[in-house]
């Protein structure tokens, strides 16, 4: 299964900077509420335009912080409102808000963590 958070790979991608990996995540982590919110709600009032703005702010956010399984639904999802491709939206937005959650619910126990012990 792939993991929530890739820490190793984050600090990668932030240069080797580990506190600045681990302050990316803090910053993701702090926005998933309201990002759930907005692509929720997006979604219940059918507003097409502003689920795909949503959606593609939150794939944004997830190329500085490597948490695979939220990237993965986020972009699928994002491809298909590009293309106007609805026929399986319900189901697409269920799992990015099913890993939004996921995040929610278990990255501060990737906070407490210490990242320098992820360091290559």
């Amino acid at each position: 299964m792939t993991k929530i958070l890739d820490i190793p790979q984050s600090i990668i991608a932030a240069n080797g900077n580990t506190s600045l990996a681990k302050e990316l995540f803090s910053m993701l982590l702090g926005d998933l509420e309201l990002r759930f919110e907005q692509i929720k709600e997006s979604f219940s009032s059918n507003n097409i335009e502003l689920l795909a703005e949503h959606t593609h702010k939150l794939y944004g956010a997830t190329a500085y912080c490597i948490v695979p399984r939220l990237r993965k639904s986020t972009e699928v999802l994002e491809k298909d409102l590009r293309q106007n491709e609805l026929s399986q939206l319900d189901t697409r937005v269920e799992t990015v808000l099913q890993e939004i959650q996921n995040i929610i619910n278990d990255g501060p126990g990737f906070i407490d963590k210490d990242w320098e012990d992820f360091q290559d």
